[in-house]
């Protein structure tokens, strides 16, 4: 097992079921068990005096921890835990998806971390981590949102791509436009609507370089295919999407979800904070 925090463990299956289960368990004092997998443990390999809690997760990128009030019931058990002195355990196969991303969760809430600041965290103690672009789109998306736990803000928030196939692809997760947290928003020429702001640019060095934007999936971003146009409500035609993705010439990587605007189809504002 790997100690994240004084209360908080990290671990793989095998280490909750196996051999040397029950001296990891005594070794750390475990009295709380989180299982993010698609089956509970099975009773027989339960041990006595430990509460365990099954929330049903599949490692996809379009697997949902938001709208559906996942990650809160998974945050709720670890806190009531902690909060009581117990030692609890995050778990899924392998210890690189599903539980790094409940157990980066946890440290964003309750020291008000970003998402970044709570993966490397984790990375320090245990090298290989690896959520999957889904969650880590949400968690995103969640710090944005101020940690807030009502699956009503994230019900709109993810849109299947038609015509793709592939797993990493054929859903995206669109980051909702916040336009008071940051000095520098980006209003549609057409409408004056705000879309999107400099803390939804992909590649914030080059665009002094370039004749367009590199941004995350946005709110208000409606797609219908794995290659289209991007437009806005007002009928705005603001730029392109790759769902396969494409190289970026300024830089020379490659880009999944390519989603370029246009800077003549839009203003740029400066906002004194």
């Amino acid at each position: 097992m790997w100690k994240i925090t004084e209360n908080l463990y990290l671990a793989q299956l095998p280490m909750i079921v196996g051999p040397t289960s029950k001296a990891e368990f005594a070794k750390n004092n475990i009295e709380r068990v989180v299982t993010l997998t698609t089956e509970p443990i099975p009773e027989n390999k339960r041990l006595k005096d430990v509460d365990y809690k099954f929330i049903r997760l599949l490692d996809m990128p379009n697997e949902p921890i938001l709208s559906n009030g996942l990650l809160e019931e998974a945050l709720k058990f670890i806190d009531e835990g902690i909060e009581s002195e117990t030692n609890v355990v995050v778990h899924c196969l392998a210890a690189v998806s599903r539980s790094v991303s409940v157990c980066a969760a946890f440290l964003m809430y309750k020291n008000r971390w970003t998402m970044e600041k709570a993966l490397n965290m984790i990375k320090g103690i245990r090298k290989f981590i690896g959520p999957n672009s889904g969650f880590l789109a949400q968690l995103k998306i969640w710090e944005r949102c101020d940690m807030d736990f009502a699956p009503e803000r994230y019900a709109n928030l993810s849109i299947d791509i038609p015509g793709a196939f592939d797993a990493d692809t054929k859903t995206i997760w669109r980051q909702p436009v916040l336009d008071d947290r940051t000095e520098t928003r980006f209003k549609c020429r057409q409408c004056r609507k705000v879309i999107f702001s400099s803390d939804n640019i992909a590649h914030p060095q080059l665009s002094d370089l370039c004749q367009k934007y590199l941004i995350e999936p946005m709110e208000w971003l409606r797609i219908t295919g794995v290659t289209c146009s991007i437009n806005h409500s007002c009928g705005a035609k603001l730029g392109n999407f790759i769902a396969t993705g494409s190289k970026c010439n300024g830089c020379n990587k490659f880009v999944k979800r390519w989603i370029f605007i246009d800077k003549s189809k839009i203003d740029k504002v400066e906002i004194g904070i």
